[in-house]
């Protein structure tokens, strides 16, 4: 016997619970179209899902269903911000079919319509309202699809026509005018379609436009300048006031002067402003998506970053966000967005890598590796998918499998670079050079391949030839980007100014030079200067300034900076680098254990898929097979972490620290600063009498003595501990035995 059919679906597949609601609707399932409009919890789209199907379902108990849902208006209500309502002397905007005053107290659908004094002739749509204890009409919602809207406007066309032609031109000519306002918050030009006219708006521009109707929907495309598909098409609802808000990317803050309560938040795609509203862009997609987070709103939050990722996906950031939201929140929409990603994007290797990392930081390593492997199977010539699906490969399997791929492609700059990552995470710099001398004569470097040449000329102290080629990387203005700027700060701190050749101010993106947030984490990550306690305070949102607080304590009082960690808002956590929360989170780990350290884990994808290989190793010493493979930042925050956790041990796990991250990252600056930044010493004074005339006291001579015993006392101490390790050949020590 079959098993009965769920009463409701999980809210993963229901977010806004229809199929509780209406349980009728499970019995409609499987049905792609339903369960996809389901899951995106759009009211519209579910209608328009039933709607479809009934136009193609046989008669039968599935097509009465159908007819019983559709009839079931409340179900498609969709909160939004209450319509224009204006009339005067019965001729304007007002809700019409309203049922008698008694059943008014009770929710209960009316139609929005323009009125011709009193009389509904031109529907605009269906509006869920009830009628508060003031007795005034309140708004609750708009009902999706509503039905037999166009018939009923030609009726009342009709039924007054004669009226219209009689001279009433002037009491409706205010609703002919109609004014739309287009909004671009992402940060690439976009031309919008609005019905016949084709306007292109730059990265955040507001553009008005004036358009003549009586309020049919206008047809608006959304698209790249110069491409032929559109990303975004829908209908926009013709109102006095109408706003598109391409992909509801732009933060947008609506008021006027007289409002008693100042302005309101416009979100989503579409909207409508009352006759006296002001509209101002307030920021990009990237603060509307952090509003939303902040405010609770993951879901909205997400999506949205999901939105402009498929639209644009050079905007990895916004796929990087709408990841890290969906991993945290929703594990099963974030393994079907990683599933995405690898069948859409199969031959991109940094989409590719973002897809990788989801998978990764859910635990589904074997999923990702099953799924990269027959791509390389339907493509046994292609190198970056051999080297994508290496990447997911089991760890200990890494090694062996990389080699093979640089055996069957050993011209490739690819499959050469990859193999010196491997061999430089194992020790052998020198070998991991040649490599990489190799694969730059093959083809040009990515910043990614650039930082692994710096990291090995620093592993064989080779500092003044890493920064020519940071030089001479830079020399193109649009590779300058923050990440290139963060990377040659820190290799010039290491190098010093003798070495450095070239200044790190110089590189900033002009986009950031006047952001108070980004200078201050430069100086903070990098150690170019000091930030002082202004600096931080003129950052204004305060999330990023509560983060930049926590990292310039990590340097000046570590003991107070983990107790702030601990409690540190969302906000904040989200602002956070990786390294700064890898240090901090394993400190909370191993002092009070490791659900303390779940919102630092859990603010980075690359935090989650690290977190077992770094705290086996501070907890226990154990080197996972994964260990190896993290990024130099990581590996030192764990030596250093070690350090503390087995004092004794603490000179080799410096040593570690110190060969794995040449570039001295936030680990080495903040837990073993004294070996990264030595005191200046002294020139000694000069005698303040002729030598010939220097008595010694017996005193003095007593007080010398003494603390020379205590000096070898502590150098024999000290030596009775484990020294650090030393290169054996040519390979840099590392915590586990040569490959």
């Amino acid at each position: 016997m079959a098993p009965a059919a769920p009463a409701s679906l999980p809210m993963e597949a229901d977010p806004s619970g229809f199929t509780e609601r209406a349980p009728a609707l499970v019995s409609l399932l499987p049905d792609e179209a339903l369960s996809l409009a389901l899951a995106q919890g759009d009211a519209f789209a579910v209608h328009a899902a039933l709607t479809a199907r009934l136009a193609r379902e046989a008669a039968g108990a599935a097509r009465d269903t159908l007819r019983e849902l559709l009839a079931h208006r409340a179900l498609f209500v969709v909160a939004e911000r209450p319509p224009s309502l204006h009339s005067f002397l019965g001729t304007g905007l007002a809700l019409t079919g309203l049922p008698p005053a008694p059943q008014q107290e009770t929710p209960f659908i009316a139609r929005r319509a323009v009125c011709l004094f009193g009389v509904p002739i031109w529907p605009l749509g269906e509006h869920m309202a009830r009628r508060g204890r003031d007795g005034q009409l309140e708004v609750l919602g708009r009902v999706a699809g509503a039905s037999g809207s166009r018939t009923a406007r030609w009726r009342g066309l009709l039924a007054i026509g004669s009226v219209l032609l009689a001279g009433t031109g002037l009491a409706v000519a205010p609703f002919f005018e109609r004014e739309v306002q287009l909004v671009n918050g992402l940060s690439r030009p976009v031309e919008v379609r609005l019905n016949e006219r084709l306007i292109t708006l730059q990265p955040g521009e507001i553009a008005k436009q004036e358009l003549f109707g009586l309020g049919s929907p206008h047809h608006v495309e959304a698209r790249w300048v110069g491409a032929q598909t559109p990303f975004e098409v829908l209908s926009l609802e013709s109102t006095q006031r109408a706003v598109y808000n391409v992909l509801g990317a732009a933060t947008l803050e609506v008021g006027h002067s007289s409002a008693p309560r100042g302005t309101h938040r416009l979100e989503g795609r579409t909207g409508s402003l009352e006759p006296q509203d002001e509209m101002l862009l307030q920021g990009s997609w990237e603060r509307t998506v952090r509003d939303l987070a902040d405010a609770g709103k993951w879901r909205q939050a997400a999506e949205l970053a999901r939105a402009i990722f498929l639209a644009d996906p050079s905007a990895m950031q916004a796929g990087e966000q709408a990841a890290l939201l969906l991993v945290n929140h929703s594990p099963v929409q974030a393994l079907g967005f990683a599933r995405e990603l690898q069948r859409t994007f199969q031959a991109d290797p940094v989409i590719g890598r973002l897809a990788q990392d989801i998978f990764l930081a859910l635990g589904e390593r074997s999923e990702a590796f099953t799924l990269y492997n027959t791509l390389v199977q339907t493509d046994p010539e292609s190198v970056q998918k051999a080297l994508m699906a290496v990447r997911v490969a089991p760890p200990e399997q890494q090694r062996t499998r990389y080699a093979q791929v640089l055996d069957r492609f050993p011209d490739s700059p690819e499959a050469l670079r990859a193999v010196a990552r491997v061999r430089l995470a194992d020790g052998y710099a020198k070998e991991a050079l040649n490599l990489l001398e190799r694969a730059q004569a093959q083809g040009p470097e990515s910043l990614e391949d650039l930082e692994l040449r710096v990291r090995t000329l620093g592993s064989v102290k080779r500092f003044k030839d890493a920064s020519a080629a940071v030089r001479e990387f830079a020399k193109d203005p649009s590779r300058r980007t923050w990440e290139l700027l963060l990377l040659a700060g820190r290799l010039a701190r290491i190098a010093g100014p003798s070495r450095t050749q070239y200044i790190s101010r110089d590189l900033i993106p002009p986009a950031l030079t006047g952001s108070p947030e980004h200078m201050v984490t430069f100086v903070l990550l990098t150690g170019e200067s000091s930030a002082t306690e202004q600096d931080v305070k003129a950052v204004q949102e305060a999330g990023a300034r509560d983060a930049l607080e926590l990292t310039r304590t990590v340097f000046k009082d570590w003991d107070k900076a983990v107790q702030m960690a601990s409690t540190l808002s969302d906000k904040a956590l989200s602002r956070l680098d990786p390294e700064t929360a890898a240090l901090l989170a394993l400190e909370l780990s191993h002092s009070k254990g490791p659900s303390s350290a779940d919102p630092l884990f859990n603010s980075s994808l690359s935090l989650m898929a690290a977190r077992k290989p770094l705290e086996a190793y501070v907890l226990t010493g154990e080197v996972k097979p994964d260990f190896p493979w993290l990024p130099p930042g990581l590996q030192a925050a764990a030596h250093l972490v070690r350090a503390r956790v087995v004092p004794d041990n603490r000179f080799v796990e410096q040593a570690y620290a110190r060969w794995a991250d040449v570039l001295g990252g936030m680990a080495r600056r903040a837990l073993d600063a004294k070996y990264e930044e030595p005191s200046p010493q002294l020139p000694p004074s000069p005698p303040r009498f002729d030598r010939r005339f220097v008595h010694f006291t017996l005193f003095g001579l007593a007080q010398e003595r003494a603390a020379a015993a205590k000096k070898a006392a502590e150098e024999a101490e000290l030596a009775r501990l484990p020294q650090a390790p030393k290169p054996e050949g040519d390979r840099i020590p590392r915590p586990w035995p040569a490959p």
